[in-house]
C-alpha cells in the first residue's frame, strides 16, 4: 500500500512541476512579444518626435 501511494505521489509531482514550467514557458513568451510591442512603439514616438512639423506642433501646445 506504501509503494502505490508513493507512485502517486511522484506522478502527482511530475505532473504539478510540468504545469508550472509549462505556464513559465507561456509567460516568458508573452513577455517576448510584450517587449517587442513596447520597441516598435518606441521606434513610432521616435519617427514622430524627430517630424518637424510634430516638433512645432507640440511646441505651440497643440
Amino acid at each position: 500500500m506504501k509503494t502505490s501511494q508513493a507512485i502517486i505521489l511522484i506522478l502527482l509531482t511530475i505532473a504539478g512541476l510540468s504545469w508550472l514550467s509549462y505556464t513559465i514557458v507561456n509567460q516568458q513568451k508573452q513577455i517576448v512579444k510584450l517587449e517587442q510591442q513596447l520597441q516598435q512603439e518606441q521606434m513610432k514616438y521616435k519617427i514622430i518626435i524627430n517630424d518637424p512639423l510634430v516638433r512645432d506642433a507640440m511646441e505651440a501646445g497643440g
